[in-house]
C-alpha cells in the first residue's frame, strides 16, 4: 500500500512536469514565431520528435513486448501507415495554427486558449462517435463561453485573429484525441504516434518548401526552440505520460496535464514580460473552472463503479 501511494505521487509529479514542458512550449514557441516559417518549425520539431521517440519504444517494448500490437503483416502494416497519416495530419494541423496564431497574440493567453480542446473532446465524441455527455460537460461547455467573452473579446467586441486562429487550432486537438482513443486498441500507440510524428514532418515539409522559403541559417537560429519543443515536448513528455497515467486516476491525470495553460501563462508574464487586464484574468478564472467541471463525470461514473 505505502508503495502504491509513493508510485501514485511520483506519477502525479511526473504529470507536472509534463504540463511545465508543454507550458513552456509556448514561450519556445513565441519567441520564434517571426524568425522561422510555422510549416519549417512543425516539421523540424516533427522529425525530432519522432526520432526521440524511437529509443523510448525499444525501451517500452523491452519491459513489455506485447507481441500482438508490435508485429505486423502486409494489410495491417498498410493500415497502419494510413492511419498515422491521417492521424498526423490532424494533429499537426493544430500546431501549425498555434504556431501560426503566436504571430499575433501572446503566450500567455495562447496557452489557456490551447487548453479548451479539454472541453471540445466530449463534444467531438457526442457529435462524431456517438459518446453521451453529462451535465457536467455543458455546464462547463457554458463557462468555457462565458471566459472566452472575457479573454478574446475587446471593448469593441472584436476578437485578435491570432486568438481566432488557436481557438479554431483546438479542434484539430480535441478530435486528434477521439482518433486516437478509437485507434489505440488496433495498433501500438507508441509506434502509432512515432509514425505520425513522422507523417506530419513530411506533410509540414512539403507546405514549407511550397510556401516558405525554408533555410539551414533558420534551424540554427531557432535550435533551442526546435530542441525543447522536439525532444522534450514531444519525446519526453510522451514518456512521463504513458508512464504516469499506469500508476494515477486518469480525472486526476487529466487535471493535472491541464496545468499546461498555467505554466504557459506563468512563463509568458515572467520570461516575456505579458500581462492581463482585469477582464481577461476574470476569463481565465472561467476557463479553469470549465477545465475542472469538465473531468467531474469521469471521476462521478469511477465513484459509481466503485460502490
Amino acid at each position: 500500500m505505502h508503495d502504491t501511494k509513493k508510485m501514485r505521487i511520483l506519477s502525479n509529479l511526473m504529470l507536472i512536469l509534463a504540463a511545465a514542458i508543454w507550458g513552456s512550449n509556448f514561450i519556445f514557441q513565441k519567441t520564434v514565431a517571426t524568425d522561422i516559417g510555422p510549416f519549417f518549425f512543425m516539421s523540424c520539431r516533427s522529425i525530432l520528435g519522432s526520432l526521440t521517440l524511437i529509443p523510448i519504444i525499444l525501451f517500452f517494448q523491452k519491459r513489455n513486448p506485447a507481441p500482438e500490437k508490435s508485429t505486423y503483416n502486409r494489410a495491417t502494416l498498410f493500415s497502419l501507415l494510413r492511419t498515422a497519416a491521417f492521424c498526423g495530419l490532424i494533429n499537426v494541423s493544430g500546431s501549425v495554427m498555434v504556431q501560426f496564431g503566436l504571430i499575433y497574440t501572446n503566450a500567455s493567453k495562447a496557452g489557456f486558449l490551447n487548453a479548451i480542446y479539454i472541453i471540445f473532446v466530449p463534444v467531438m465524441g457526442m457529435l462524431f462517435f456517438h459518446i453521451k455527455s453529462s451535465r457536467f460537460i455543458w455546464l462547463g461547455i457554458i463557462l468555457a463561453v462565458v471566459g472566452l467573452y472575457n479573454l478574446c473579446l475587446s471593448e469593441t467586441l472584436t476578437i485578435n485573429p491570432g486568438d481566432l486562429i488557436i481557438l479554431g487550432s483546438t479542434l484539430c486537438f480535441a478530435l486528434h484525441i477521439q482518433l486516437i482513443s478509437k485507434y489505440v486498441h488496433r495498433f501500438n500507440g507508441m509506434h502509432l504516434s512515432c509514425l505520425e510524428f513522422f507523417m506530419a514532418s513530411i506533410f509540414c515539409l512539403a507546405a514549407s518548401l511550397l510556401f516558405e522559403e525554408p533555410s539551414l541559417a533558420q534551424i540554427q537560429h531557432c535550435l533551442p526552440s526546435i530542441l525543447f519543443a522536439g525532444v522534450l515536448g514531444i519525446g519526453v513528455c510522451y514518456a512521463l505520460q504513458v508512464t504516469a497515467q499506469k500508476y494515477t486516476d486518469p480525472t486526476v491525470a487529466a487535471l493535472l496535464m491541464s496545468l499546461e495553460s498555467v505554466f504557459g501563462a506563468l512563463g509568458g508574464v515572467f520570461v516575456l514580460g505579458e500581462s492581463f487586464t482585469v477582464k481577461e484574468f476574470i476569463g481565465i478564472l472561467f476557463i479553469i473552472a470549465a477545465i475542472i467541471i469538465a473531468q467531474l463525470p469521469a471521476k462521478a461514473k469511477k465513484d459509481e463503479a466503485d460502490e
